[in-house]
Order: C-alpha cells, then structure tokens, then sequence
C-alpha cells in the first residue's frame, strides 16, 4: 500500500510540475509603453531574446523563470513567463523592479538592417556634437532621434520623435524644416508644435 502512495504522490507531482510550465509564443514582444520591442524564441528549457544590437540565451532556473548571466559585466538577468503572451523581464534584486513586455504584431520591431542605419546616423549626429559646438545641443537631439529609431517600434518611435521634434523647435529659429529629416521623417516634424 505505501508504495500505490508514494507512486501516485510522485505523478502528482510530475503533473503539478510541468502544468506549471508555461508554453510561451514564440515572436515579437513590446513594452507597455510600445517604445521597445524584441524578438523571443522559445523552446522547453531556453528563451532567445533577440534585440537590434545583442542575442541573448536564457536557460530555465525554476518553472517559469529563466536566467542569463551577461559573460562581460556579470549581471544576473531574468525573465518570467507570466502567461503564453506576456513576459516579465527583472533582475533578481527586488529593488530593480519588473518590466512586462506583450506579444505583438509580428513586423512591429526594428530589424537589424535598421538598426545598423540609424546608429550609424546616430554616430554621425554625435560627431556633429563635438565638431559644432555651437550647435550641440541640436546634433545631440538629432542624436538621440536617430538612437530610437534603430531600436523602437514605429509607435514608439513616432510618440519619442515627436517629443525631440518639440525640443528642436524650441531651440531654433526657423521651425519649417527639421534639421535631421534623415532621423525625424518630415510628417512627425510637421505634426509637432
């Protein structure tokens, strides 16, 4: 009789455990504030985070959570499969906080071709930074444009474009043409106050 108990305490528990695995899906997934958005992998006991600049693998640490340690800087990253389409993205620090990020459109996020042209545009911004001093502060707003656009999605980027787009406006003294139309499209820059 104990060992008809123990055997069926044991597949309670086999089932109970992999019940509690979450299956997540495979694709794109945006912050809630759609400013950022990365491409997720899944398989049994790896998730691939894949962003514009960095792939990362992350191994299953218990049930739903899964780790990567950075090998260059050491910081221990996880991520928690909430649901099938929801992750949670934390350090295991709780005074670092969680960002939850949600399954998307399967184009929302900036391919790699992308990002490898804005950053370049990006670069060239700050170059104009250190060799316009004058201007400064402009090339570091174009700058910072061209920086989001290599890695937001489209939503995030418009809302982001159009903030930057104000600021330029401020500090300039002819506002019909935005001074980086190769970082900010001219819609978002006529659109903006």
């Amino acid at each position: 009789m104990p060992l008809k108990i123990s055997i069926v305490a044991l597949l309670c528990l086999i089932f109970s455990v992999t019940k509690a695995q979450i299956k997540l899906t495979s694709g794109q997934y945006t912050t809630e504030d759609g400013y950022y958005t990365v491409t997720i992998n899944f398989s049994d006991n790896e998730l691939t985070l894949i962003e514009p600049n960095r792939t990362s693998v992350y191994s299953r640490l218990t049930g739903n959570v899964f780790r990567f340690v950075h090998p260059t800087n050491k910081i221990d990253y996880r991520i928690e499969v909430m649901d099938p389409s929801t992750i949670q993205t934390f350090k295991p620090d709780p005074a670092s906080g969680r960002f939850t990020l949600r399954l998307s459109s399967k184009d929302a996020t900036a391919n790699n071709e992308q990002f490898k042209k804005y950053f370049a545009l990006a670069e060239k911004y700050k170059a104009k930074m250190l060799s316009d001093k004058k201007d400064a502060q402009l090339w570091s707003f174009c700058a910072a444009a061209a920086m989001a656009r290599s890695s937001m999605n489209d939503d995030g980027f418009k809302e982001y474009a159009k903030k930057v787009s104000a600021s330029i406006k401020l500090i300039i003294t002819n506002k019909t043409n935005c001074p980086c139309e190769d970082a900010i499209p001219a819609a978002i820059w006529n659109s903006t106050n």
